[in-house]
């Protein structure tokens, strides 16, 4: 889940810089409306899209997680991992609930704000104007829209009037009410992602850009008029459309003086396709898929790229693309373990002879001589056994570069292996291996 937020906001966050930089100076105010709404939907989607073309530019490969490998004071190291491990789930258990309780807050604020809109409108006279209803609100002057229904005050002039029922009847007939309340509610489901409120704040901006050019047809120079006086008091709702919002004025009549852009301006527009191509390359290229298991309890983890559930054994030899862990007719072996016939015990045997030789041949001086902070350090390993029973390809990951090149070097130093077998030939087999190195 954590994953798929972090897609969302950078992929909304790519989407934001795109429109600020090329698109938000120009008059196509419905293509960016357009292009915010398009973009928020498919900053959603993306992350849910797997695309099995894009997914097979890496090869196939799967690893076999071992169990953990204790180094130093394992005893001790085992109890810090396994309170950590629970209080970790703890904390994750707790953030989930926080952050439910907060959009149920959200939800419930954004009811109230509802409830009170409709019972404004349903409160005060009503009269009916071209497909509208227009609303009178008594000893006000406010002006706003929400859906098909204009709100005015009753304090506004003849001529404020005309203006503003110009302007509100483009936000209707335009159902720009939608678009905020689609906002409203990417704001409850993520109301922890900035990009949502910056989102919403673009699109209300263009709604009243494309009201203003609407509106002022009515005449010109007395709309500037309007737009210079003094603004009426409205409420702060973000799902409605006010007329005046002082925030905004100086910006609009800014776009209402521009020229028009040109139409070549619209090639920008295609700058959407690559984006989206490369977020679905990332999206397709990423997995997040829950381990999963044999039939001996041996968790089988695929890497980040498409599982090939059946391949040829002389394919996987040629391209060194790994069996399936679980098809394996006989897992790889150390010596010792040459006479154990059975292949969850084969399997056993190996994990023990790997944490053995870790446990021997690491250096533990290395937390002293290189001064690291005292407490647990996670080295993450990750390696292959050849067709010929030999390690290569070992990668570590660490706090510290040394820790990684010690881990690679102890993984390397690993004695020959009998490799592991499927239909009477020999294949490759990829590891991860996490080690547990405690620092005092």
């Amino acid at each position: 889940m954590m994953y798929y937020v972090f897609q969302t906001i950078l992929f909304q966050l790519l989407f934001l810089v795109a429109y600020d930089l090329f698109l938000k100076k120009d008059t196509f105010f419905n293509y960016n409306r357009v292009y915010l709404l398009v973009t928020s939907v498919l900053s959603l989607v993306i992350p849910f899209v797997k695309i099995e073309g894009f997914n097979k530019i890496i090869p196939t490969s799967y690893m076999v997680a071992l169990p953990e490998v204790l180094i130093g004071n394992t005893g001790q190291v085992a109890s810090e991992a396994s309170r950590f491990n629970g209080d970790w789930s703890v904390s994750v258990g707790a953030i989930a609930n926080l952050y439910v309780l907060v959009s149920v807050v959200m939800l419930v604020f954004f009811l109230i704000k509802l409830i009170k809109i409709i019972r404004i409108i349903a409160v005060n006279p009503k009269t009916k104007e071209d497909g509208l209803t227009i609303v009178t609100l008594k000893d006000s002057d406010s002006a706003f829209t929400f859906f098909n229904y204009v709100c005015l005050g009753d304090m506004l002039s003849a001529d404020q009037i005309q203006h503003v029922l110009a302007h509100e009847r483009s936000h209707a007939n335009d159902k720009h009410t939608l678009d905020l309340l689609w906002f409203e509610v990417l704001k409850i489901g993520f109301w922890c992602n900035p990009l949502v409120y910056l989102y919403q704040n673009r699109i209300s901006n263009l709604h009243e850009y494309i009201a203003d050019h609407n509106a002022v047809k009515v005449g010109k120079t007395e709309y500037y008029q309007q737009l210079l006086q003094q603004v009426f008091s409205v409420k702060n709702c973000a799902f409605i459309n006010p007329f005046f919002k002082q925030s905004l004025i100086k910006k609009r009549i800014i776009m209402l003086q521009k020229s028009k852009s040109n139409q070549t301006q619209l090639i920008k527009y295609l700058l959407i396709i690559p984006m989206v191509l490369g977020m679905l390359v990332y999206s397709s290229c990423s997995n997040e898929e829950p381990v999963s298991k044999d039939s001996d309890n041996n968790q089988i983890i695929p890497t980040v790229m498409t599982i090939v559930e059946d391949v040829d054994v002389d394919d996987a030899r040629n391209l060194e693309i790994e069996v399936p862990f679980s098809k394996l007719d006989q897992s790889p072996m150390f010596e010792a373990c040459q006479s154990i016939t059975g292949k969850s015990e084969q399997k056993k045997c190996f994990s023990d002879q790997v944490t053995r030789h870790i446990a021997t041949n690491f250096n533990t001086k290395l937390g002293k001589d290189l001064s690291l902070v005292k407490g647990v350090k996670r080295i993450n390993v990750m390696f292959r056994i050849d067709k010929d029973g030999l390690v290569y390809d070992v990668k570590a990951r660490a706090p510290h570069p040394d820790l990684e090149i010690e881990a690679i070097r102890v993984i390397n130093s690993l004695p020959k292996i009998t490799p592991a077998m499927h239909e009477g030939k020999t294949v490759n087999v990829t590891y991860a291996l996490p080690i547990i190195f405690k620092i005092n």
